[in-house]
């Protein structure tokens, strides 16, 4: 029921005095400001319908950071993995909250908000900027598990696509691969364990693999059947920064996968498993993992990704090769497979793709190429 009062600059207000349906308590609403009695009417008449249909009175004067807290803990912690977790609360406070910390949620404006979203795409890649992109979920949980707010402001909002140049990918050519792998075999004067070769293992088996960082260094014997030369991944590796590392699920269901090794790598791999007893005996320091773990550091605990990474750029630099990063590995066996012309099915299910799509969206150039190839073969097949 609405009551109204003339405030002594003649301005009108009304007054609203509602049971809200989610906390089921009595609450208020007012409003001020409106020049007759008659708006006053009119705008509370509006609000009682909305109250009606809706249960509540629409606030949102909550602050976003404050809400944010409440979201991811009683949202997200719950209910995803803690990388996922790590990640969705990283983005939160690193991206959203320093740009819309200090907003109420209902200040947040659709146009303000698409003008952001454009000048970050300028910065990070269309992927990147759609985890950003991740204030739409927690809105929409404002409107429908919160009931804060009565609708959610950034819905549909547009995501720039990447343009080709964005979506250039890095990988080493055949020759630049055997030449970083070759030159991992040198000795190295002031390396302090040169009887170990399980960065070249590591690095063969991905190269040869294309597994995921994660998913090499979570592997243990039991994973390689060297009668069949099968390896299969069924867990990853997450190395949280400062935090304790653990094993996870992989990256979806299809990263569940059993995949061929060729005779060479089998071969690295045996090598590897009789070099990392080895090294063990004939360093004092060196420690035999509690589990039969097959990349590990010298104290028996799995192998750091960021020493990993750092080593890695470090043969770049050897090699005389560009800087990149292991991933580059990834991608190296998935365009060699390709420029092969192995079928993009194989390779998608060998990589662990969720789809045919995304391979042959990622591999674009390479794919394009193969095309352009099946074309001219065709021609030259019924210009015969």
């Amino acid at each position: 029921m609405a009551s109204f009062r003339k405030h002594t600059n003649g301005s009108w207000e009304y007054r609203i005095r509602y049971k809200d349906r989610k906390s089921n308590k009595y609450k208020e609403k007012s409003k001020r400001g409106f020049k007759t009695k008659k708006e006053a009417q009119l705008a509370a008449a509006q609000v009682e319908m909305e109250i009606d249909y809706y249960g509540f009175a629409e606030d949102g004067d909550e602050k976003t950071d404050t809400y944010f807290e409440s979201w991811l803990e009683i949202y997200k912690k719950p209910n995803v993995k803690p990388i996922t977790y790590s990640l969705q609360e990283r983005n939160v406070r690193l991206n959203i909250l320093p740009r819309w910390g200090d907003y109420k949620l209902k200040e947040i404006n659709r146009n303000e908000y698409q003008k952001w979203i454009n000048e970050l795409k300028g910065h990070y890649s269309e992927g990147t900027v759609r985890r950003i992109h991740s204030i739409n979920t927690a809105l929409n949980d404002a409107v429908y598990e919160f009931r804060i707010l009565r609708e959610n402001p950034v819905t549909r909002i547009n995501i720039p696509k990447d343009t080709m140049t964005n979506k250039v990918i890095k990988f080493f050519t055949i020759e630049e691969l055997n030449k970083f792998l070759n030159k991992i075999k040198e000795p190295q004067k002031k390396s302090k364990y040169q009887h170990s070769i399980q960065y070249y293992a590591l690095f063969s088996l991905i190269a040869r693999t294309g597994l995921r960082i994660g998913e090499a260094l979570a592997l243990t014997w039991d994973d390689i059947n060297f009668e069949e030369n099968t390896l299969t991944v069924n867990k990853t590796l997450v190395y949280p920064t400062n935090s304790t590392p653990y094993l996870s699920t992989p990256k979806s269901k299809a990263s569940l996968r059993t995949i061929k090794l060729d005779e060479n790598t089998a071969h690295i791999m045996k090598k590897h498993k009789i070099n990392r007893n080895e090294v063990v005996l004939k360093y004092k320091n060196y420690k035999r993992p509690e589990t039969n773990i097959i990349f590990f550091q010298h104290d028996g605990r799995w192998l750091r990704t960021n020493v990993v990474r750092e080593y890695f750029k470090e043969v770049c630099k050897r090699a005389g090769l560009p800087i990149l990063s292991p991933h580059a590995l990834r991608h190296s066996h998935a365009v060699h497979l390709l420029e092969a012309g192995v079928n993009i099915k194989y390779v998608s299910e060998r990589l662990g793709h969720s789809s045919i799509k995304m391979t042959a969206d990622t591999y674009l150039h390479v794919t394009k190429k193969i095309e352009d190839q099946a074309m001219d073969l065709y021609l030259r097949y019924t210009s015969i």
